[in-house]
């Protein structure tokens, strides 16, 4: 009995002892864990502090990709994606605490593909979008952040589907009634339908878009390749100009 006395004894002198070491180490794992924490979160509290225009902003720089879903339309698929986004001029205005108004230049080179095809795809435009508070990112798009470039896209592949397609009446809802070349609208149309009607028909693809948009006009330079009948294809380039019409874009000039 008495041994074992002394024994246990001896086990909580030794614990005394070790305490005042062990009390050091555990200050010094719980400050190394703070420092981590400290360098993971200092970002974020130092965004937390800054602005709500600025942490838009910083957000913005952020997004370098974006992806349209759907670009053909009318639930046929299609797909737009935009790598190396930036956006330049960057305007914001708080709406109100929980909703930003964003004007701002994008610009972005990417590809699109629709039904079988593949075309790469340049654009520069000037976005009005609205951005809201997120989990992650700090502020999100709220919808596109590239709402302009959707509507242009859906109306070159519509002109590829009435030129395929040799309709020159679905061409024709195509063309801006002030369309700009010699002739006007009713020259152009003639000309058309007499080009779809003759000959063999023609195969038109296109390898390549560069699509500028600004307020009221369009320009898109378009790499393409005509097929007639059997023979090789050709490769020729175009400019089309687009303009307003309404709440829709029309091809305007360059066919």
């Amino acid at each position: 009995m008495l041994g074992s006395a002394r024994r246990a004894r001896r086990k909580v002198l030794e614990g005394g002892r070790g305490a005042p070491y062990l009390f050091p180490i555990a200050l010094s794992l719980c400050a190394l864990a703070a420092g981590w924490w400290l360098k993971d979160a200092a970002p974020r509290l130092a965004g937390a502090l800054e602005a709500p225009e600025q942490q838009v902003k910083r957000a913005l720089a952020a997004l370098t990709s974006a992806r349209l879903e759907n670009a053909y339309g009318h639930e046929a698929g299609g797909l737009a994606e935009l790598n190396r986004l930036r956006f330049a001029d960057v305007t914001v205005t708080m709406l109100d605490r929980e909703r930003a108004g964003v004007l701002a230049m994008a610009e972005g080179d990417g590809r699109v593909a629709w039904r079988g095809q593949l075309a790469s795809l340049g654009y520069v435009g000037r976005e009005d979008f609205t951005m809201r508070p997120c989990r992650f990112a700090g502020w999100c798009a709220e919808g596109e952040a590239l709402s302009q470039l959707r509507p242009v896209l859906r109306l070159l592949f519509r002109r590829l589907d009435a030129f395929n397609g040799r309709d020159a009446a679905a061409y024709g809802r195509l063309v801006a009634e002030g369309y700009r070349g010699p002739g006007g609208k009713a020259a152009v149309l003639s000309r058309l339908a007499a080009d779809l009607r003759s000959g063999p028909p023609a195969t038109l693809r296109v390898t390549a878009w560069q699509i500028r948009v600004e307020r009221d006009r369009v320009t898109v330079g378009e790499d393409e390749t005509v097929a007639v009948g059997e023979a090789a294809p050709v490769a020729l380039r175009a400019r089309l100009e687009l303009s307003r019409e309404g709440d829709r874009w029309v091809i305007a000039g360059g066919l």
